[in-house]
This record gives structure tokens, C-alpha cells and sequence, in this order.
């Protein structure tokens, strides 16, 4: 088999990443400027950056990178002695602890005998970060994300294209397609970035966490943020509740104070019209509360009452009353633009107008009626 010829400065920058050399100290020493030396990373099968810039392949060996066709062992070798004695030769998941001695050097392993570095898991698996680049269409949206919409992302999208993707989105290795990752926080910007037509985007990696972590990252990632409606908030803890979780458990694990956690838990007992309102912003979160724990109130009273989710009356105020038209027509002649409109219809006082001045035609007729028998 014949080995492809490569020019002579991509070798060497290949070889120097493979030896363990981070993508600073490659561009230093080939002259590149980071971004080609990024773009060279990418075009690897496999190939990740850690935390200290160094590549790794987590499909091999002790996450070691496969040396590239066209590279000459010799020059990977060579690459290598230019290394100090103190250069890390493994992925740095973490911020490496100081170390209190010279730890002893390893029993040498016999060929065919070297075994993969134990998963991270637990908390090192959330706190253990690994930021690199990955190609767009390897991050697939996750299914349990908390927000249902991303909404209108224009002007995100006109920002990624003018300045690029700022802040890197979060993702996990899928846990059912090989080789492609699932994103955990960051859907309007992976919308936005995919919208600007983006190839390759910064991600933070979390490694080995489980469909319950996943939700909690999901949740301390997104859960400060204030375009995140109350109803979503809510149903996002009641997947951890759904869990086993306990409300002091959510507590701990998210950061959200004990008695918020029932506040918003406490959304899960509307109906699904109901919290169709809470998610428009027809209903404030306060009044949907209020109306639950008055409702559980009632059916404490009730002894064997039977247990249903509470639901919302139907609004009388709407377009659908005979008043509507008129109550409309009235509203904008007067322009009362600036003031809530009951029912998407008419403000209130308009409302008020048309009932009283129909009142008094039935008033009238009653009265006329009356005079005539």
C-alpha cells in the first residue's frame, strides 16, 4: 500500500499535534495562525481538542490519536522529544491537582495488552469539562429539552454571522448514535448558528452523563434564564420529580430555593388548557397558584371527593360574545391602543359601554312591552 504524499507543513503540524503539542505551540512553531491549525484538527476522523488545547481521540486507546496517513512515525517521534518533561500526556478533563510527589513511573504494558481509561462518571462527569470544535450536523437536539420553542432567532443568527458563535453550546456523546453528541443547553444558538449556516460550532463536552443529569444540566444551564416561561421551568422539574427526586434533592442538585420548587410544581395540577394559558402569558404563574391551592382546598373539604386536574372556566369576554363586534369597533374608534384589550377584543371600559348601552335597550323594550299588554 502506498502512502499519500502530504505537504511537507501540514506533516509537521500534524506531527506535532499527535505528539502531544497544543495548538498554540503548533502554530508557533509552524508559523500558522490558530484558526488553520483548528481547521486542520477538524479534517481528523476522530480527532478532539481538550481543555489545554492537546487532541485526543476518545475512540482509541487511552484517548491516543491515531497518527494521520502521509505522517512519518519518525517526525511524531521527533515531535515528541521536543516536549518538556512536565507536559501533561493525558486528557485534561479537569484542572490538573498539584501534584505532592513524583508519582512512579507505570509497569511497562506488553503489546496488545493497553486498556482504555476508566468513563468519567458522577460528579467529575458534570465538573469534568472538554471544550472543542465539532462539525454542526454531528449535534443532535435533545428530546427532553426544557424549552419547547426556540422562538424568533433572526437577530441571533445576524449576530453568530457577524461575529461568530460566542458562547460554546453544551452537549453529551449521543447515548444511541455512535459518533455524533446530543445538545443539553444552547437551542437557539445551535438554531441560530445552523440558520447562519455554520459548519463547525465551539462545544463544551460533557462526558458520560445519564438522561437524569442531562435534565439537571439542562436545568442549572437554562434555569436563570428570564426568557424561560414558568410553565416550562415547571414541567423541567417534573421530569426530575418523575425520577425519584425529592423537592429537596431538586433543591440541592439546581440551585432553586425549596420553596420555589413546589411553587412551580404545583403548575403540573392545570390541565392542559390551562397551562396553555400559563405558557401564552394569558395567566400570570401567581394566579394559576392561587387557583390550585384554593382548589385543593375545596377538595380537602370534600371527604372521598374524587382527585381531577383543575381547569379554567372559559373566558365570557371573548370574540365569540354577541357584544364583540361592537365592543371592537367602539375600542378603535376611540383608539384606545395603548390599553389590554379583555379577550383580545376591547379594554375594559369599552366592554362596559356596549353592555350597559344594550342593557338599556332591553330595558327599554321590556318597559314597552309591559305598557302595551
Amino acid at each position: 500500500m502506498t502512502t499519500p504524499t502530504m505537504h511537507p507543513e501540514m506533516a509537521k503540524a500534524l506531527a506535532l499535534l499527535t505528539a502531544g503539542h497544543t495548538m498554540q505551540a503548533t502554530a508557533e512553531r509552524t508559523g500558522w495562525p490558530i484558526g488553520r491549525v483548528r481547521a486542520l484538527i477538524n479534517g481528523q476522523r476522530g480527532w478532539l481538542v481538550d481543555k489545554n488545547g492537546r487532541v485526543y481521540n476518545p475512540g482509541r486507546p487511552g484517548y491516543k490519536p491515531q497518527i494521520p496517513d502521509g505522517v512519518d512515525p519518525a517526525d511524531v517521534e521527533r515531535a515528541r522529544q521536543l516536549l518538556g518533561d512536565d507536559s501533561p500526556r493525558t486528557v485534561q478533563f479537569r484542572e490538573p491537582a498539584p501534584a505532592k510527589s513524583k508519582p512512579a513511573p507505570a509497569p511497562a504494558e506488553s503489546p496488545g495488552q493497553s486498556q482504555p481509561p476508566t468513563p468519567v462518571k458522577g460528579s467529575a462527569a458534570v465538573d469534568g469539562l472538554i471544550t472543542t470544535d465539532l462539525p454542526i450536523d454531528k449535534i443532535h437536539g435533545n428530546p427532553g429539552n426544557i424549552r419547547e420553542q426556540v422562538g424568533d432567532v433572526s437577530e441571533l443568527t445576524a449576530s453568530i454571522r457577524a461575529h461568530g458563535l460566542l458562547q460554546p453550546l453544551t452537549v453529551r456523546p449521543h447515548p444511541k448514535v455512535a459518533g455524533a453528541y446530543e445538545l443539553l443547553a444552547g437551542h437557539r444558538r445551535h438554531a441560530a448558528a445552523l440558520d447562519a449556516g455554520l459548519d463547525t460550532v465551539p462545544v463544551v463536552i460533557r462526558p458520560e452523563v445519564d438522561d437524569a443529569t442531562a435534565i439537571e444540566v439542562m436545568l442549572v444551564e437554562n434555569v436563570q434564564r428570564r426568557d424561560l416561561n414558568p410553565m416550562e421551568k415547571a414541567e423541567a422539574l417534573g421530569k426530575l420529580k418523575g425520577r425519584g427526586y425529592t423537592n429537596a434533592l431538586i433543591s440541592s442538585r439546581t440551585g432553586i430555593p425549596d420553596s420555589t420548587v413546589s411553587y412551580l410544581l404545583a403548575l403540573l395540577e392545570l390541565d392542559e388548557a390551562g397551562r396553555q394559558k400559563v405558557r401564552t402569558g394569558e395567566i400570570t404563574a401567581v394566579e394559576a397558584v392561587a387557583a390550585v391551592r384554593a382548589f385543593r382546598k375545596k377538595q380537602r373539604r370534600k371527604q372521598g371527593g374524587e382527585e381531577r386536574a383543575w381547569s379554567w372556566e372559559p373566558d365570557y369576554l371573548t370574540n365569540t360574545h354577541p357584544l364583540a363586534r361592537r365592543a371592537e369597533r367602539m375600542c378603535n374608534a376611540r383608539e384606545h391602543t395603548t390599553r389590554r384589550r379583555i379577550g383580545k377584543v376591547a379594554c375594559g371600559q369599552c366592554w362596559e359601554t356596549v353592555i350597559r348601552g344594550d342593557e338599556r335597550v332591553v330595558v327599554a323594550a321590556e318597559a314597552q312591552g309591559e305598557a302595551t299588554a
